[in-house]
């Protein structure tokens, strides 16, 4: 069987009792980093289950996916996810594999950034798509995320901006303020300026958790950590504009 255990949002303390009973069933326990950034590793991992936790890369859940699959014929096979397991469309493909492939799975559920993104003070229901903010590569500058954003606010709803996270660093929120002006400046639609009010967010679910409500070229200023997020709100119910307010 193979099993797509959820750590949730911060630290190997955010797993259910659940999703540390399925771990302790394994034969096998694999985990990805790569999806979302957490406070924790391999070594922290393997201490609270009582077995070896071995971390593999993205390609191993793409590319090499079969391997795991075959594994998982024979053996209870556990994969660790940050956040919840099923919000990384890399995670829904290899369930899909494994039941071609005749291997049963099992999700294990757990916190994500979206629910928690409602440390805002904004309406779960009242979000539009999700996009994700990228870092600029060479000879490639990937902009869909305003179109994305554009359509939201043509609806009055809300945009969560997930912040790019890589092997060797995460888009801090002055990376994400920088990144956007960018965007704006070749799109020219003036959507987004250092005067649009966002809120930012980063830490979710830990002690360092910070959500500020403001200008972007205030929020900009700010000590923020990482991962981070930044949300474009629509229209406001006065609930959501009282709790900004607060922030």
């Amino acid at each position: 069987m193979l099993f797509l255990i959820s750590l949730g949002l911060s630290d190997e303390k955010d797993m259910s009792l659940k999703a540390l009973e399925a771990a302790k069933k394994c034969d096998m326990l694999y985990a990805e980093f790569y999806t979302n950034r957490l406070e924790t590793d391999v070594k922290k991992l393997s201490k609270l289950v009582g077995k070896e936790v071995k971390e593999i890369a993205r390609s191993d859940l793409e590319e090499k996916s079969g391997k795991l699959i075959e594994e998982a014929k024979t053996k209870n096979v556990g994969i660790f996810v940050g956040g919840d397991a099923l919000s990384a469309t890399t995670h829904a493909s290899i369930i899909l594999d494994a039941k071609k492939a005749g291997v049963e799975a099992k999700i294990i559920h757990g916190s994500s950034i979206f629910s928690a993104v409602a440390e805002t003070g904004l309406h779960l229901y009242k979000f539009g798509a999700t996009t994700t903010l990228c870092y600029p590569e060479k000879n490639y500058f990937p902009t869909s995320c305003y179109e994305t954003i554009l359509e939201n606010k043509k609806l009055s709803l809300h945009t969560l901006i997930l912040l790019d996270v890589k092997p060797d660093k995460c888009m801090s929120i002055k990376d994400g303020f920088e990144v956007l002006l960018d965007i704006e400046k070749q799109k020219g639609k003036k959507l987004v300026t250092e005067n649009t009010f966002f809120v930012a967010a980063s830490n979710l679910g830990s002690e360092k958790q910070k959500v500020k409500y403001g200008k972007l070229k205030d929020l900009a200023k700010q000590s923020f950590g990482t991962p981070a997020i930044l949300v474009l709100p629509g229209d406001l119910h006065f609930s959501e504009k009282e709790f900004l307010e607060h922030l």
